[in-house]
C-alpha cells in the first residue's frame, strides 16, 4: 500500500510539473512572437518615441497585413496616436481578423499566418444580453504546402466576443481555433463549442 501511495504521489508531481512546464513554455513562446513582431515594427515605434510621425506607407503596409495589424494598433494606442491608424482597417471585422491571425501565428498553434482567410459569419455571443450585446466573428482559413496543415483544407477560427456597442478593438478572450474543418459545423456551432471551451474555463 505504501508503494502504491508513493507511485501515485510521484505521478501527481510529474503531472503538475508537466502542466507548469507547458504554461511556462507557452508564455515564453508568446513573448518571443510578440518581441519579433515589435522588432518588425520598430521603425514605427522609434519614430513615435522621437516625437515624429511614422512613414504613412509603413503604417499602411503593417495595417494591410493581418499578421502585423494588431501590433500596429497596440503601438499606436500606447503612444495615443490611433488617429494615424488607417480607417479602412479599423472595423471590428478587420481587427477580429488580426486577433485570430496573431493567435494562429503562435509557435504552439499554426505557427504562421494562414495563406487565405475569409470572414464567414458574425454570430451573437451565447453570453450576450440585451444590455451588453456581444459578437463572435467566424473565419475560415487554410495554408498552402509545404505547411504541415495544408491537407486539412479550410479550417474554422473564432474571434471574440467583442462588445457590439463598444469601440472596435483587436483583443478578445475567446479567440481560438480547434483546427476543425470549417464545414464540420455551422458558424453558430463553432461559436458555441469555442465559447463553452474557452469562456467556460474562465468562470
Amino acid at each position: 500500500m505504501k508503494v502504491v501511495l508513493i507511485v501515485l504521489a510521484v505521478l501527481v508531481v510529474l503531472i503538475i510539473a508537466f502542466i507548469v512546464w507547458r504554461y511556462v513554455a507557452t508564455m515564453l513562446a508568446s513573448e518571443r512572437l510578440r518581441r519579433r513582431l515589435y522588432e518588425a515594427l520598430a521603425a514605427v515605434s522609434e519614430a513615435l518615441e522621437a516625437g515624429k510621425t511614422p512613414d504613412p506607407m509603413l503604417i499602411q503596409r503593417f495595417a494591410r497585413s493581418a499578421a502585423t495589424r494588431k501590433v500596429l494598433w497596440e503601438i499606436l494606442q500606447s503612444h495615443e496616436r490611433l488617429d494615424l491608424y488607417p480607417e479602412e482597417y479599423a472595423s471590428q471585422e478587420s481587427l477580429a481578423e488580426a486577433d485570430i491571425v496573431l493567435w494562429l501565428c503562435h509557435p504552439n498553434e499554426l505557427q504562421s499566418p494562414p495563406d487565405e482567410i475569409e470572414l464567414m459569419a458574425t454570430v451573437p455571443s451565447p453570453s450576450s444580453t440585451v444590455d451588453a450585446p456581444a459578437n463572435y466573428y467566424v473565419f475560415r482559413y487554410r495554408v498552402n504546402p509545404p505547411h504541415w496543415a495544408a491537407n486539412d483544407g479550410w479550417m474554422a477560427g473564432v474571434a471574440g466576443p467583442y462588445g457590439a456597442n463598444q469601440d472596435a478593438k483587436p483583443h478578445a478572450s475567446g479567440t481560438f481555433s480547434r483546427f476543425e474543418a470549417y464545414d464540420s459545423r455551422t458558424p453558430e456551432q463553432h461559436v458555441a463549442v469555442t465559447h463553452d471551451l474557452i469562456m467556460g474555463k474562465r468562470k
